[in-house]
């Protein structure tokens, strides 16, 4: 089982666990918690890879987003308590656009439960349009994409 973090194949790990207060009338894994898990893995990459725990566009512009689009496949249900391990890969990075693709695991790969795809658009704080990403973080992003 690989550690959380960077990989060496440029993928980011992040371990997140569910718990009994997660499910549904059948047991399992509510849906909307897929796209919880995706938000909270995201930041972790992002702490990550530019050493900024914040929310605060003041500090860190390149948090100041808006989720374009989500496409997320539930393949195998989840029954909470558990750990997921979630997987993600940077597919594109665009002037102000941002595409990661997620896949949400057992711990130790051998189930994969849900597949997605998460696009978010990097917007100004003034003037709330699109913005470019700090020459950092699309360096740092970009380095990660998958051949």
């Amino acid at each position: 089982m690989p550690a959380d973090g960077l990989q060496p194949d440029k993928t980011f790990h992040v371990t997140i666990r569910t718990w009994f207060d997660q499910t549904d009338g059948l047991g399992i894994l509510h849906h909307s918690h897929y796209v919880l898990m995706m938000e909270r893995a995201q930041k972790v990459m992002f702490i990550d890879l530019m050493g900024k725990d914040t929310i605060d566009p003041a500090v860190a512009p390149d948090v100041y987003v808006v989720v374009r689009d989500i496409d997320l496949h539930y393949l195998v249900a989840i029954r909470p308590e558990c750990d997921v391990k979630l997987v993600l890969s940077v597919r594109k990075v665009r002037a102000a656009g941002l595409t990661v693709d997620v896949e949400f695991r057992s711990p130790d790969h051998a189930i994969l439960y849900a597949k997605a795809s998460r696009t978010i658009c990097r917007m100004d704080g003034i003037s709330h349009q699109p913005s470019a990403w700090s020459d950092e973080f699309r360096a740092k992003h970009e380095a990660l994409i998958r051949a």
